[in-house]
């Protein structure tokens, strides 16, 4: 990721300069957190509405994270971790995952599939996360 002052200056930027082109990250998003509206995804990479405020409430009460699981984008993931700001969720046929941080307006998401290294996602989604609730957002 580069540095504070080479941040990009749109949400597609941030999905496509930070997280895309880690080579890290497969699928991204950033939705806010207020109306469930989508800032700005992946080509293809659409999380409903009814998955984001899913999300939103497991990060006060993870329990039907944990009992039902992670949904994004029509895919179930496995929840393995989850804390005030981060969620992490697993698939377990193929060991694709979803690595969701929680800033103060707006949730990054991120998937790993494929080659994609399930350290790096979780790098790359947390850091740009800290930086976007470091700034307010």
């Amino acid at each position: 990721m580069g540095t504070l002052e080479q941040m990009p200056s749109s949400w597609n930027e941030y999905i496509g300069t930070v997280l895309s082109d880690s080579g890290h990250v497969s699928r991204s998003a950033i939705y806010g957190i207020s109306d469930s509206r989508k800032w700005a995804s992946s080509a293809g990479f659409d999380v409903t509405s009814d998955e984001v405020r899913s999300l939103v409430v497991g990060f006060t009460d993870p329990s039907r994270l944990w009992k039902d699981g992670v949904h994004l984008g029509g895919r179930k993931y496995t929840c393995t971790r989850s804390e005030s700001s981060l969620i992490v969720g697993r698939e377990s046929a193929d060991g694709n995952g979803c690595v969701i941080f929680r800033c103060c307006k707006c949730l990054v998401i991120g998937t790993h599939e494929g080659e994609a290294h399930p350290g790096g996602c979780y790098s790359v989604v947390t850091k740009l996360g800290e930086y976007l609730k470091e700034h307010g957002i």
